[in-house]
């Protein structure tokens, strides 16, 4: 997933610069989640990445972008989590289903960040909302492309309406923003199937299907 907005770099080497913001993104992820984000300074983030102040503005000018970066971050990881998971799957059920398991996964896994990034969105400048919101439809727009695919094979999806890919891609959250209510029920491996389960039969799919 490309980054949707432009940040402005003082290192012209474009590797390097992909490399260092994102290990400033996961630096910033932890000290987000320790401190929130307002009571974070950029200074914090430069020791928790191991970088001066002075060498964290050659990668970034604020802490907009360094939000930015921790929102583009994660989502570019679970989308590309989903897009491992259907490697080489022809069949578009089996797809569809091995999509929604690793994104479900994907949402307990990494339960803490997509927490922070719940919380903190509206701390985004206008732009990098904007930005946001552009990589979450784009990722939504991959769950149409796949029920898509599976109707265009002949097959019967019933509980494939229109808000389809925006339930399957939201319900998944609530096991990272629900956790302290569930964490104590269910193991989480158990949680997760059931989820996925439950989706599947809400799109009209048995597992006896897949």
């Amino acid at each position: 997933m490309k980054q949707a907005r432009n940040i402005a770099a003082q290192v012209k080497d474009a590797d390097l610069v992909a490399d260092r913001r994102a290990h400033i993104a996961s630096a910033a992820a932890r000290v987000f989640r320790a401190k929130g984000f307002h009571n974070a300074t950029i200074r914090d983030v430069a020791i928790a990445a191991g970088l001066s102040q002075g060498s964290l503005y050659n990668y970034v000018r604020s802490k907009d972008d360094i939000l930015y970066l921790v929102h583009q971050d994660l989502t570019a990881g679970y989308a590309a989590d989903v897009e491992q998971a259907i490697a080489g799957i022809a069949e578009p059920r089996a797809r569809l289903r091995a999509a929604l398991a690793a994104f479900t996964h994907a949402m307990a896994e990494r339960h803490a960040d997509i927490a922070l990034i719940y919380q903190e969105t509206h701390a985004l400048g206008d732009e990098s909302r904007r930005a946001v919101l552009a990589q979450t439809n784009g990722f939504i727009q991959r769950f149409e492309q796949l029920i898509a695919d599976a109707r265009a094979a002949g097959m019967a999806l019933p509980g494939a309406g229109r808000l389809a890919a925006d339930i399957v891609t939201f319900l998944p959250v609530m096991l990272a923003l629900r956790r302290w209510r569930l964490r104590d029920g269910l193991p989480r491996d158990a949680a997760e199937a059931e989820l996925v389960g439950f989706l599947l039969r809400g799109l009209g799919i048995e597992d006896t299907d897949v």
